[in-house]
């Protein structure tokens, strides 16, 4: 049990540090730059309505992917089997107040960084690309990177249309915890599902 907690601790520690630090960056190079970020942040009802709606919209649209997607089409098979093999078993111990922390600390440093200052400085379009290869952590995971990348275009998409930061970083914060609660939870391995589909 204190093995657990200690790495628990330890995952806790080091998404602080990452995600921290890329906030840090951020900032700094919003600064040098110039990049006006002052009324894109101001919280606004419409914002965080939208954001939250948003965020909603991209768990529909994963869970229908990744549920129902991934038994007709091959990547989407693949990215579910990465789902279940190597991002489900990092929360696996985690407690509702880790799963808001990591879903606070990601949405808001992801998005600062992503959204609000590397999209202003190259555009949508290589924005999203570098999202998406942020979130490739072996040569397996190509698929699921090129997957980040869509959803980071819908984000950086709501950010152009809406104008204010908090609209992706709600979405963001939203599909995280939801999405951490469900694979801590009710996310289960469908190993059985894998081989029919491969007899």
């Amino acid at each position: 049990m204190n093995i657990m907690k200690k790495q628990t601790h330890q995952f806790l520690l080091r998404a602080f540090l990452l995600e921290g630090l890329l906030l840090g960056i951020a900032m700094l190079w919003a600064y040098w730059r110039n990049i006006p970020l002052q009324r894109a942040l101001e919280p606004t009802l419409f914002a965080c309505l939208f954001g939250v709606m948003a965020g909603v919209f991209v768990l529909v649209v994963n869970y229908w992917l990744i549920e129902y997607g991934s038994r007709y089409v091959a990547c989407l098979r693949t990215i579910r089997q990465l789902l279940e093999q190597d991002i489900s078993p990092l929360f696996r111990h985690l407690d509702v107040v880790g799963i808001v922390f990591i879903a606070l600390i990601s949405g808001i440093a992801e998005e600062f960084f992503f959204r609000g200052v590397l999209q202003a400085e190259i555009g949508i379009w290589l924005t999203s690309l570098l999202f998406g290869l942020g979130h490739i952590w072996s040569k397996t995971a190509v698929l699921y990177g090129i997957y980040a990348s869509l959803i980071g275009g819908f984000f950086g998409a709501i950010y152009l249309w809406s104008g204010n930061l908090w609209v992706p970083m709600l979405a963001h914060i939203v599909n995280n915890f939801v999405a951490i609660l469900y694979y801590r939870h009710y996310f289960t391995p469908s190993q059985s599902h894998a081989l029919a589909e491969h007899p």
